[in-house]
């Protein structure tokens, strides 16, 4: 090792040169993050331009940025004591050499900064057993069979906006498992966690797709595959086939079944015992009505089960028994009766079937459940007098459906917001007005159709109480952009400008380019944005070209925010060559889907095929990136934790109270406030418990929010990989 002196006499004579350039790459680091300039602070204080300043001088500046960079006081003197020469000055122009050359002169094959550099690329853990070891090599062979695309720009998409290198978390690398339809069981997953996890709640995926690559090119190059991508019939046996677990069954039980017929041509039919408890299923869900609380009155001795006359009593006071025949009743009756006593009624299993349009009971024992809340058979129940549509000629259909495309045409065009019109009629607000209102509506916006398809859009969504005109805007006019934000937009906070030698504009390399374009498409697919749609507008002569104010006013009202320097790259790459205040916005819109089309060209380079690849947004943000010491000790912390997971101390059930809207995430306080409650504050320092809330950090709004879920499930893997700490 390296070694330098330093003064004669000092206790720290021999000083490591590791040490020194750990200090120099969080000074580099802290750079690339906050963009501040210590060459310009250091050069203010050095006139002759002699490149030496004093000791005192270097120390003050550097002890400025020095909570900012996350330097200790030992690290600071060592730096200082590297650079300094003598006559007791300091060379602050080689230390700007070392900690700034890279960030401010970067090439386009620089990588970034980020603090993984000293750790090792091909990091794996090691699987004792060796059952393990040929299970894993066997779901490593069949997920290589199973990837007909390449893996790795879904990760380097993760790389651009999380900034990290070579590593991704674990949410995001089983989302893009599941992305890419690679079925894996939990006992399969955990296996390759225990393989590729790295730092306690990382996954080194440039190791994992290193192995899958080896696996493809030794099957190509012995040629075991078919062009089918199976293994071929006539091989000896020596690779044992591995059948992943399935999917669940999917239960095709859960039909939708008419229920209320055509009550204005077609007469009233008997309702089954399904076209009742559905009635009645509707009927409590828009309602919000708690049926157990109406019946269980009745049943002082709580053993389940009323008199007839009860119930009935019970339904009239939910205010149900109004809509029920006599002969519906009966029906209910008979089905509900409880078979020790034909004269009562089992009322807790009528309450537990009805309140499945809320939930399902036992939840607590199906945490992979998803419940579906109300089900959809409820959701698109008709009301009575509404036309079947599934019945309708298809010349209805077809002059409905021109009629909703002219409707859609004219709103986009001229900008129409209907729902004012609509509600000044609607006093009660039911979300229904009279037929002649729709057509008077429609005349004075200036939607002029012809009388045939007017009544083919009145049929569509007409009823005993009139035309719905809330479901027919949501088809022809969402109008978000009409909606008013519940949150003010949050105002930007710039930095103030810091002074640089070099005044010209950043080189525009290919690196720069794709991580924009990257941004921008990320953005749009998140929020579900079509670009071209806000560019056609400043369009009027569909020339393909707009003026440069009117594209970044098209950019900020479609919600890609971009910094002002990006979006004159942007103009500066796109700008029209016959025009040079226009810019070609249809040139930039299929750049946003051409970023992510991968070329690959064969025979002889003589056909170009291009494959797309889709976009996968990931979840994580800038603001929850770590540092090299903040992964150390978020990773110790999380081991600390791992010997009290889930299943021992039932975290997720005090999380769940705290998470009332049923999101995932939780304030830190209410974080803080369930671990006390476990006792398990005390093995995690300050510095710990804000490294953890870092990691799981979720940006919801204008505050950050931890995200329980994945902490949960980071607890319950390094728990059942034995990576925990047993001993602190």
């Amino acid at each position: 090792m390296h070694s330098t002196k330093i003064k004669e006499g000092d206790d720290r004579e021999e000083m490591e040169l590791n040490q020194i350039w750990r200090g120099c790459r969080k000074i580099q680091g802290a750079i690339f993050r906050y963009n501040f300039d210590i060459c310009a602070d250091l050069k203010q204080h050095d006139p002759c331009c002699s490149g030496f300043v004093s000791e005192p001088i270097f120390t003050a500046v550097l002890g400025k940025y020095r909570k900012v960079a996350g330097l200790s006081e030992s690290e600071l003197r060592d730096v200082t004591d590297y650079f300094q020469i003598r006559d007791g000055r300091v060379a602050y122009r080689q230390f700007c050499k070392v900690v700034c050359s890279e960030t401010l002169h970067k090439t386009a094959k620089s990588d970034l900064a980020t603090g993984l550099e000293w750790n090792d690329p091909w990091h794996v853990n090691v699987v004792p057993q060796p059952e393990d070891r040929r299970r894993l090599c066997l779901i490593l062979l069949k997920i290589a069979q199973l990837c007909n695309i390449p893996l790795m720009p879904y990760f380097q998409d993760y790389e651009l906006i999380a900034q990290n290198v070579g590593v991704v978390t674990v949410a995001h690398f089983s989302r893009v498992l599941h992305f890419m339809k690679i079925p894996l069981s939990e006992s399969d997953f955990l296996l390759l966690l225990r393989r590729y996890m790295k730092d306690g709640y990382l996954v080194n995926y440039v190791a994992f797709l290193k192995h899958i690559d080896n696996i493809i090119a030794y099957l190509g190059e012995h040629h075991l595959l078919d062009n089918s991508h199976d293994i071929i019939k006539d091989f000896p046996g020596r690779l044992v086939d591995l059948e992943l677990s399935q999917l669940p069954a999917i239960d095709g039980c859960k039909a939708v079944h008419p229920i209320f017929p055509d009550a204005c041509s077609t007469p009233k039919k008997n309702r089954n015992q399904c076209d009742i408890l559905f009635c009645i299923q509707n009927y409590i869900y828009k309602n919000q009505v708690r049926t157990s609380e109406f019946l269980e009155c009745y049943d002082s001795l709580n053993v389940g089960s009323i008199t007839k006359n009860q119930f009935e009593r019970g339904l009239s006071n939910m205010g149900v028994g109004k809509y029920l025949t006599q002969r519906e009743m009966s029906i209910l009756l008979e089905r509900y009766t409880d078979p020790v006593d034909i004269n009562r009624v089992r009322w807790r299993n009528f309450a537990d079937e009805i309140d499945t349009v809320f939930t399902i009971k036992n939840l607590e024992k199906m945490p992979q459940c998803v419940v579906e809340s109300p089900l959809r058979h409820i959701q698109e129940l008709p009301r009575p007098g509404a036309v079947p549509w599934e019945s309708v000629s298809a010349n209805v259909r077809d002059l409905c459906e021109d009629a909703m495309a002219k409707i859609k045409i004219r709103i986009r065009n001229r900008r129409l917001y209907l729902h004012p019109f609509f509600r000044s009629y609607d006093k009660l607000n039911s979300g229904h007005v009279r037929c002649n209102i729709t057509k008077q509506i429609f005349r004075t916006n200036g939607i002029l159709l012809s009388d045939p398809e007017q009544d083919s859009v009145l049929s569509r969504y007409g009823n005993e109480l009139g035309f719905c005109y809330t479901k027919f805007l949501d088809d022809v006019d969402p109008a978000e952009y009409a909606m008013p934000a519940l949150v003010t937009k949050q105002q930007l906070v710039e930095c103030p400008p810091f002074a640089r030698d070099n005044l010209d504009p950043e080189d525009v390399s290919e690196e720069v380019i794709v991580r924009i374009l990257t941004n921008a498409k990320r953005q749009a697919v998140v929020k579900s944005v079509a670009v071209i749609e806000f560019m056609k507008d400043y369009d009027r002569h569909r020339e393909g070209e707009i003026l440069e104010s009117d594209f970044k006013r098209a950019l900020d009202n479609s919600s890609v925010i971009i910094k002002e320097e990006e979006a004159n790259i942007l103009c500066n790459i796109f700008r029209s060559p016959n025009r040079v205040s226009c810019i070609r916005y249809r040139d930039f819109c299929k750049a946003l889907d051409e970023i992510f089309i991968q070329l690959d060209t064969n025979m002889g380079d003589q056909v170009v095929t291009a494959v797309p690849l889709l976009h996968l947004p990931n979840l994580d943000c800038v603001d929850c990136f770590l540092s090299f010491d903040e992964r150390t000790i978020c990773s110790q912390a999380l081991m600390k934790l791992a010997r009290k997971p889930d299943e021992i101390s039932n975290l997720s059930q005090l999380f769940k109270d705290f998470d009332r809207e049923q999101c995932g995430s939780i304030t830190q306080n209410q974080f803080l406030r369930g671990i006390t409650v476990r006792d398990m504050h005390v093995m995690l320092s300050s510095r710990e418990f804000q490294a953890i809330c870092k990691c799981f950090g979720v940006k919801k709004g204008m505050c950050m929010e931890f995200n329980y879920r994945e902490f949960l499930k980071i607890l319950d893997v390094l728990f059942a990989t034995g990576q925990m700490k047993r001993n602190y």
